[in-house]
């Protein structure tokens, strides 16, 4: 037998051949033989069974599942350990800290208390701040010091969204407001295992002993509170509604770029009785606590879910699901910028964060879209209602625009650049909704699979989608490759064919933005409206307490020296006039009798200066040119005197007061006769040596 013949046999037979050698060597009849054979017989099995244990342990490599984002930010949130605040940080600190030292609320103490908020007919509301909180301890400790001071803040819950790091109310010392018997603010901490991001606002929301809230970051200062709040009980408490604070809505602060931004991102389609409006909350908002409840009872009967990512984001879905139009005023928002760290978005880097809003406003639109599709469906199959997605149409835009920079009133105007989201429908008739991202106009042709997924969800609910196939099709979030930013161009688009333009940026920041025309700022600043005013349009002012104002001198364009008494039937069309409203509500907006402009005052006019209040002027208007555009004039008002007298029944006229007192006034506007010729400019006021 060859070498060749051998070989082969060698694996097969070398097994045997080491076992009968161990055999032969552990039965031999020598004890050391025996005993080394023992020994290499264990360690043979030793080696054998790692060997064999490597082998499956390679083959089968355990499953290590990877910790998740959320794991992860919130496992860098527990070792996180701020920087040493700057130098400049430091005197933010101290600006901030004198800021609020310095604001006071003009609201009587007496009409928070207890039993008085409990009583029929209370014209204010109590109030319960959430302030969420991530990592900004001092921004978060100046936020409670500031909202504190007012009064109509009688609870405040911290949702505190840093795991790992619990606070306690024995943390912070919440004082009474100032020259105040009210007690301090009740405070409730809530330390969320994880951060749960803006969710943590409604879920604390709901939480929340009184009917109101009212939403503050930790890194933002609203320092507009009184008017705020005077503004949300106007406009969106939901006060005298039917159901209470059912009827009520959101009224939040941003800056004027962001203002700018949010009004292009207003939709309606009334054929679905769509109407809504985007809002953030978070630097200074006042909602009832009843839209944070229907929220997190919208996400549970949405027809498609939303994901973790997008519950988080709360404020991106809130104002939009809310279906109505959110009232928000343009100011110098105050920021928190008082330590080292992180202080932006609770977000990981390398997130495109407006990527993310884009995306989930058109998933909230298109929500949103579906569900009214849905409610207002005659599909047997369909179980939903229109609650907890209203329908009903959104109240009237108030025309209180924007806070003053002393806190004690607002600027009013029904001048307004702005064109409502139901202008829009002309373009979206002519290039139905997602036609721009077809025709490459707009957004690169990418395939919308989420539109498709809303598609399903149509077919299976059995309700059929028209929107976009019809003759005349309106604004349809649902359309496949339709995106926000497609609306946004669509806004910047209008007036190209002689309708109402939407103002630039550079406009409105420097002149359109209406908080230039009570900032404090004198002629450095001045409002513009966007048109030249026609009869009727006005500006003014509400206060937040009412006082006597006997000299009103307004500074701002040359027309207003053209201001005349309500008897004054000469003057034409470029003239303007003032009307008031009392401290306790009385008087109002109305215009008099037109009769009263033709000279014919007849029984008519009989009481024309009572409820509608317009004022006369003691004497001329006096002037002064301040430039080549600009002046000041100073109007002296005829006083409105209380009745010296009052009748009783069986006794005649009972003398109550001699002379009669001065009544306080409330609201004072500037009223256009006709039309005007160019665009009316407010720099400043001056209310008896009250500027603002």
């Amino acid at each position: 037998m060859t070498t060749q013949d051998i070989l082969p046999l060698v694996p097969a037979t070398l097994p045997v051949v080491v076992l009968d050698f161990l055999l032969r060597s552990l039965t031999h009849t020598n004890p050391t033989r025996r005993r080394s054979a023992l020994v290499l017989f264990v360690l043979l099995l030793i080696l054998s069974s790692r060997s064999l244990f490597s082998l499956h342990a390679r083959l089968n490599p355990p499953i290590v599942p990877q910790p998740s984002l959320y794991d992860l930010e919130d496992s860098l949130a527990r070792t996180y350990v701020p920087s040493p605040p700057t130098a400049q940080q430091q005197a933010n600190h101290a600006r901030l800290s004198s800021l609020i030292s310095s604001r006071k609320s003009a609201y009587s103490h007496a009409r928070f208390t207890h039993s008085a908020l409990r009583g029929d007919g209370s014209p204010v509301v109590g109030v319960t701040a959430v302030v969420l909180h991530w990592k900004r301890r001092k921004g978060l400790e100046l936020v409670l010091r500031h909202v504190a001071r007012y009064p109509f803040i009688r609870e405040i819950i911290v949702w505190n969204n840093r795991p790992g790091v619990d606070l306690t109310k024995e943390d912070f010392t919440i004082l009474p407001p100032p020259d105040s018997t009210l007690p301090p603010a009740s405070l409730r901490i809530v330390n969320s295992p994880s951060n749960v991001h803006d969710a943590g606002k409604h879920l604390a929301c709901s939480m929340a002993t009184y009917s109101h809230c009212y939403f503050n970051d930790d890194d933002w200062l609203n320092v507009y509170m009184d008017t705020t709040y005077t503004k949300y009980l106007e406009c969106c408490a939901g006060q005298g509604v039917t159901g209470g604070s059912e009827g009520g809505r959101i009224s939040s602060n941003t800056l004027p770029i962001i203002h700018l931004e949010h009004r292009r991102w207003r939709f309606s389609n009334p054929d679905i009785d769509l109407h809504t409006g985007f809002t953030w909350l978070g630097t200074g908002s006042f909602a009832p606590r009843s839209l944070s409840t229907r929220f997190l009872t919208q996400q549970s009967v949405s027809p498609i879910p939303l994901s973790r990512s997008q519950s988080l984001t709360a404020d991106m879905f809130f104002s939009l699901w809310a279906n109505t139009y959110p009232e928000q005023m343009p100011n110098e928002l105050v920021g928190v910028d008082v330590e080292g760290g992180e202080v932006g978005w609770s977000r990981g880097e390398g997130v495109d964060q407006w990527a993310v809003v884009y995306s989930n406003i058109r998933t909230a639109l298109r929500t949103l879209s579906l569900t009214l599709s849905l409610s207002t469906s005659s599909s047997p199959s369909n179980s939903l209602t229109p609650h907890p997605f209203p329908l009903a149409p959104p109240p009237a835009e108030s025309l209180t625009r924007a806070p003053c920079a002393n806190d004690a009133c607002l600027f009013v105007t029904s001048l307004t650049p702005f064109p409502g989201a139901e202008e829009l429908r002309g373009s979206y008739e002519e290039t139905p909704a997602g036609e721009w991202e077809k025709r490459g106009w707009f957004g690169g042709g990418k395939k919308d699979e989420e539109a498709r997924e809303f598609e399903r969800t149509m077919r299976r609910s059995g309700v059929e989608r028209t929107s976009g196939r019809d003759e005349r099709p309106s604004f349809d979030p649902l359309a496949r490759g339709w995106s926000v930013r497609e609306h946004e161009a669509r806004f910047n688009s209008l007036g190209g064919g002689g309708g109402r333009a939407f103002p630039d940026e550079q406009w409105w920041v420097k002149n359109g933005s209406w908080h230039l025309a009570v900032d404090g700022r004198g002629v450095q600043t001045c409002w513009e409206s966007f048109r030249p005013p026609e009869a009727d349009d006005h500006f003014g002012l509400t206060l937040v307490t009412p006082r006597v104002v006997k000299d009103l001198t307004l500074t701002g364009s040359l027309d207003l020296a053209n201001v005349v008494g309500w008897e004054d039937v000469t003057s034409g069309s470029e003239s303007w006039e003032v009307f008031s409203v009392r401290g306790d509500g009385t008087g109002g907006w109305v215009r008099r009798a037109s009769s009263v402009f033709k000279g014919r005052e007849d029984k008519a006019d009989e009481g024309v200066r009572g409820p509608q209040e317009p004022r006369s002027l003691l004497s001329a208007p006096r002037i002064v040119p301040l430039d080549a555009t600009t002046l000041s004039v100073t109007i002296s008002l005829e006083p409105i005197l209380t009745p010296t007298t009052y009748a009783l029944e069986d006794e005649g006229n009972i003398e109550i007061d001699e002379e009669g007192r001065e009544v306080a006034i409330r609201k004072i506007k500037v009223v256009s006769r006709g039309r005007k010729r160019e665009r009316v400019r407010v720099c400043g006021w001056d209310l008896d040596g009250w500027r603002v």
